[in-house]
């Protein structure tokens, strides 16, 4: 089935480049000659899905993170004993909006948790070439004395702190988000989402001194409860490296993908960013090292078309970290999985009369 290509082109460039700059400037020389081309050309289908995979633009990106940062200096300056971090993906380069949302973490620093004591243990003694430093921050753990206080209680009252101060310095503050404060400042013009966790120290993070390995614990006003593990910079760092292993051809393939989700006529808000990134972090390296941009469409073509076809091939897909299966007993994840395949099936069919010149297949 053919797409209308001038309809969808135009929502790239929109969401791409929502302040209408002239792509002449935006753009890199060599891009915008290659948009030439294929404009002239009359290959839309060629042109949509090389603005899909394109990242947005270094400027939009930090002025993202400028709003993200003028946040965290009003927070900061009510409270500088909190670790603020980045999560999301922005940080890993794979959004597709050019005013995107960032997500601000602010974690305390009052209490931490880790995994069972005894892997610290095992770690310590399982290690004798350890530096001092390594040994001391095993045993900062494993000699750590329980903290005594109500772990939920300082996290609401660490949430609402934040909520006092964004309040009386931003004009569009909601404050009614279980997981997040959403501040939408007006210059610049983005929406910071304000997380607030506690640490999680795995052993791998203590005994490589490797902040990326620790997990965080995201809280919940709602519930007044911390939710499970999650390892965001983690996977940001995995993101990252797998890309520039392949020559960005990763991070291509999870904005194409999240480009057809956001184009799509059907309703796939039901399959995150995070499912996304696993699948094509799933996808063996030496399947597209070295390919064109457009062959990348077909290696997504048989990756999805697998995954919806083979059970024991989708029940073994896990998250970029390793933590979860992103299918296994989900069935809504599955049909949408299936209604996302669509979307790549008919680009794939309409690239195939614009590639006959290529070993496509």
């Amino acid at each position: 089935m053919r797409k209308n290509y001038t309809s969808l082109i135009e929502k790239v460039k929109n969401r791409s480049n929502p302040d209408f700059i002239n792509e002449s400037v935006l753009f890199n020389k060599a891009f915008s000659d290659e948009l030439g081309q294929l404009k002239s050309s009359g290959k839309q289908v060629l042109e949509y899905v090389k603005r899909s995979m394109n990242g947005v633009e270094a400027r939009y990106t930090e002025r993202t993170i400028e709003a993200g940062d003028n946040v965290k200096g009003h927070l900061k300056r009510n409270n500088s004993s909190v670790d603020y971090r980045y999560q999301g993906s922005v940080m890993s380069n794979t959004h597709i909006k050019g005013h995107s949302d960032i997500d601000l973490i602010q974690i305390t620093n009052s209490f931490y948790s880790h995994e069972i004591g005894q892997n610290f243990s095992i770690k310590y003694i399982s290690e004798p070439n350890m530096s001092m430093s390594q040994k001391q921050k095993l045993l900062n753990v494993i000699n750590a004395t329980p903290y005594s206080g109500n772990s939920n209680s300082d996290l609401r009252l660490l949430r609402l702190n934040a909520e006092v101060v964004l309040l009386s310095t931003y004009k569009n503050v909601d404050t009614d988000k279980a997981k997040s404060i959403e501040v939408n400042p007006s210059e610049p013009n983005r929406i910071v989402d304000v997380v607030t966790a506690s640490w999680y120290r795995s052993v791998e993070s203590e005994f490589n001194e490797d902040e990326t390995q620790r997990g965080i614990q995201i809280y919940d006003k709602e519930k007044n409860e911390r939710l499970a593990t999650d390892f965001p910079f983690l996977k940001i760092s995995l993101i990252n490296e797998r890309s520039k292993e392949t020559g960005g051809r990763l991070k291509k393939m999870i904005r194409f993908t999240k480009t057809l989700k956001a184009d799509s006529e059907q309703d796939l808000r039901g399959l995150s960013s995070f499912d996304i990134c696993s699948v094509c972090y799933n996808i063996p390296i030496h399947q597209y090292f070295s390919l064109p941009y457009y062959q990348l469409v077909y290696i997504l073509y048989t990756e999805f078309k697998k995954i919806s076809e083979n059970e024991v091939y989708r029940n073994s897909i896990k998250s970029i970290d390793g933590t979860e299966y992103i299918f296994y007993n989900k069935p809504e994840k599955i049909r949408l999985l299936r209604l996302l395949y669509e979307e790549i099936l008919f680009i794939y069919e309409d690239l195939l009369p614009n590639t006959t010149a290529l070993r496509f297949l």
